[in-house]
């Protein structure tokens, strides 16, 4: 098996194990102990009838310190169903992992540069928002202004039927 991987990323293989003996056959599938957090094996222990077949998925994601070229051995096991794997045969698999984290800086600079983006942004937002803020409040005090000097304007002429009521004044200003 070979893997070429980048750390952080998931690669998965396929490896189909065939019972070809004449009897029942418990399977079991590892790595060597060194790499075993780096491996995902599913199923890893099963039961095959004579000639049935079983698709294993091996999945390597290596750790973000690893870089490099790595050999190592995958096993599969089979012994008899009453045996509990003391007395068995079986297969060593050679596995070339050449990794690279490359593509972690890529992803790293990624990641940065939309952080930075939606920082600058929502600061540019804020900013904006309270300009507005601030903006509306003065535009509101002149709208209130304006209407009490009209109102009192019209109640000293005698029109104090056309001012506007105050439950509108305070309800306008309040909807900005």
């Amino acid at each position: 098996m070979t893997f070429d991987a980048h750390v952080g990323i998931t690669n998965e293989q396929s490896l189909f194990v065939i019972n070809d003996g004449s009897g029942i056959s418990d399977y079991r599938v590892y790595v060597d102990d060194q790499f075993v957090e780096w491996f995902t094996i599913s199923p890893n222990n099963f039961t095959l009838d004579p000639g049935e077949h079983k698709e294993v998925i091996i999945g390597l994601k290596a750790p973000i310190s690893a870089n490099g070229n790595y050999d190592l051995k995958a096993y599969v096991i089979a012994s008899a169903p009453s045996s509990d794997f003391e007395v068995g045969s079986g297969i060593k698999i050679p596995v070339d992992i050449k990794l690279s984290n490359d593509g972690l800086f890529f992803a790293s600079g990624a990641l940065a540069i939309i952080l930075i983006g939606t920082i600058v942004t929502g600061s540019r937002w804020n900013k904006n928002r309270i300009q507005n803020r601030k903006n509306v409040t003065t535009d509101e005090k002149i709208i209130a202004d304006e209407l009490v000097t009209s109102s009192i304007i019209e109640e000293i002429h005698g029109r104090s039927d056309k001012s506007p009521d105050m439950d509108e004044i305070t309800d306008d200003t309040n909807d900005k």
